[in-house]
């Protein structure tokens, strides 16, 4: 598990891929990343986690 070491930049690419290749309609705040498994918290106080795969975001459970 690797918590966030990243500049703001990094982080704000990340979170809008993630919400482009998604398509979700409200904000998320990207929490934690761990090589190619990004979690989320969405602005509903929801924990999320994508597996980033071919340039494409995937719920973790969608993989299995």
């Amino acid at each position: 598990m690797i918590i966030i070491d990243m500049d703001a930049l990094e982080e704000k690419k990340i979170v809008e891929d993630i919400l482009k290749n998604r398509r979700i309609p409200y904000s998320i705040e990207l929490i934690e990343v761990d090589d190619t498994k990004y979690t989320v918290r969405n602005n509903f106080g929801s924990t999320v986690v994508y597996i980033k795969k071919d340039d494409n975001y995937y719920l973790e459970e969608e993989l299995d």
